[in-house]
């Protein structure tokens, strides 16, 4: 499949190629990646949708927790841990800021340090135990929301904060308009509502703030927001999503995932 024959197409095909480890046989470069920051919630949806059908099959077969790894894992597999990789570097520069020492190296540090896996830790976990307290179709739908949001989110944030030098997150930021970013949080916010319904705007909110701090933080201390950042703004709204879908679910009467 090839990303040249209409821009749409290009879009659509380098954002799953850029996003994912699906083996599209594309050549995909920064211009590509920048048009396809519109697609980011949709191909998030994708993303979701594979996870969330592993979680409906396998809770056939064994108990909700086995079946939230199984499900967790598997968005893990198809995006090739990409998103996750950028929370542990970013969690690591955290932590070496906090302490004194430069960020920016630590960041570009390819080993993994003690606030790196514990982010990963707690933020595989929570998603696992989070997925796991939902029913199987409650579990499903909600996980198409998170990742439709997340990079949604994501997507925004791409287009309006500051970006880090070097890197091709930072790169093919400085390519796309900003009108994609606001059309990838249109699309998230619609996939979102079909899938978790009235939660979807307060996780979307939530989740965009948490944004704006993160880039602000990543500004401060790193001059912008690099791939990496991006990867962990993605993962917090992954979380932050199933995190509102859950608390409505046990808490809001005649909420659809209840």
């Amino acid at each position: 499949m090839s990303v040249e024959p209409g821009r749409r197409a290009r879009g659509f095909v380098a954002g799953i190629s850029f996003l994912t480890r699906v083996p599209l046989g594309a050549d995909v470069g920064e211009r590509d990646i920048a048009a396809s920051v519109a697609w980011f919630p949709v191909v998030g949806a994708l993303v979701g949708a594979l996870s969330g059908a592993v979680y409906l099959l396998a809770s056939k077969a064994w108990p909700p927790l086995v079946a939230s790894v199984l499900a967790v894992g598997a968005s893990i597999a198809i995006t090739g841990a990409f998103h996750e990789d950028g929370l542990g570097d970013t969690a690591d520069a955290f932590g070496a800021a906090s302490t004194g020492r430069d960020p920016q190296s630590v960041m570009k540090d390819p080993r993994l340090g003690t606030f790196g896996v514990v982010a990963l830790v707690l933020a595989i976990g929570l998603r696992v135990a989070l997925v796991a307290s939902l029913t199987p179709m409650a579990g499903a739908l909600a996980l198409i929301a998170a990742h439709a949001s997340a990079r949604g989110v994501s997507a925004a944030t791409v287009v309006s904060a500051p970006s880090a030098g070097g890197g091709l997150g930072s790169s093919y930021a400085t390519l796309a308009p900003r009108w994609r970013g606001v059309v990838a949080v249109i699309v998230a916010l619609v996939i979102a509502a079909i899938c978790i319904g009235i939660a979807a705007p307060v996780a979307l909110a939530v989740a965009a703030m948490a944004a704006i701090l993160e880039a602000r933080w990543a500004e401060r201390t790193l001059g912008g927001v690099s791939g990496d950042v991006l990867g962990m703004i993605e993962q917090t709204g992954e979380l932050i999503t199933l995190v509102v879908a859950v608390a409505f679910a046990a808490h809001v009467a005649g909420f659809p995932l209840a």
